[in-house]
């Protein structure tokens, strides 16, 4: 266990299993559909979070350019992964894959 939080370290993962899960939540919908954005319910909605929990994340994410405001539908703003928070999650992804054929 250690040496998979050393991995996280080096990735970047702080102590936050929130902001990891919705950032986890819009890399898996960009691996499935590379133009995918989610608004603040949607993330609530598949993360169990509340809006308000999910809106503190979101600032987060983007301060630290993990996401970014996509499209707005109406009067609701969506996010994306950015191509930094994508290659983030990717070496992250490997990096696991690698300690587990290690």
């Amino acid at each position: 266990m250690r040496d998979l939080r050393r991995i996280d370290v080096r990735a970047g993962v702080k102590n936050s299993r929130i902001a990891f899960d919705v950032a986890m939540l819009f890399y898996v919908e960009a691996v499935n559909q590379p133009d995918a954005a989610l608004s603040v319910d949607q993330i609530a909605a598949a993360s169990g979070y509340s809006g308000p929990t999910v809106r503190l994340v979101i600032k987060r994410l983007l301060g630290a350019e993990v996401i970014r405001p996509d499209r707005r539908v109406g009067k609701t703003q969506l996010y994306a992964l950015t191509p930094e928070g994508y290659a983030g999650f990717d070496g992250y992804i490997a990096a696991i894959l690698d300690f587990r054929q290690g």
